[in-house]
């Protein structure tokens, strides 16, 4: 068997499960075009699954009620509907964990 035959015999299969596993992950994060993805996979190992990494995990967050992967610019979940941003009690302003005080209202949080 030559060295290029070898070579074929590992890349190509891995080419087949690189390709798979985006097309998979890329159906179930609700991508757009998630076959695209898919054949994109198909193109080179790593470089397609580094650059897949980078593009779908920048600016999603999950639903900590159902689980699901969410845009980050959600307030709502559109699966369960839970509040994904916690808002100031009094003038509704998204504000983060650890503030103390609503930067629009001056309310006390905790």
């Amino acid at each position: 068997m030559s060295k290029n035959t070898l070579i074929l015999i590992i890349v190509i299969p891995l080419l087949f499960l690189q390709a798979l596993w985006i097309f998979m992950d890329a159906k179930k994060r609700g991508e757009k075009y998630y076959w695209a993805w898919g054949i994109f996979g198909l193109l080179n190992i790593p470089t397609s699954l580094i650059i897949y990494l980078f593009v779908t995990r920048y600016g999603y967050l999950k639903c900590h009620n159902c689980g699901k992967t969410v845009r980050n610019d959600y307030k709502f979940c559109p699966y369960c509907g839970t509040s994904l941003k916690k808002t100031c009690p009094k003038c509704g302003a998204e504000i983060k964990d650890d503030w103390k005080y609503c930067p629009e209202c001056s309310t006390k949080l905790k």
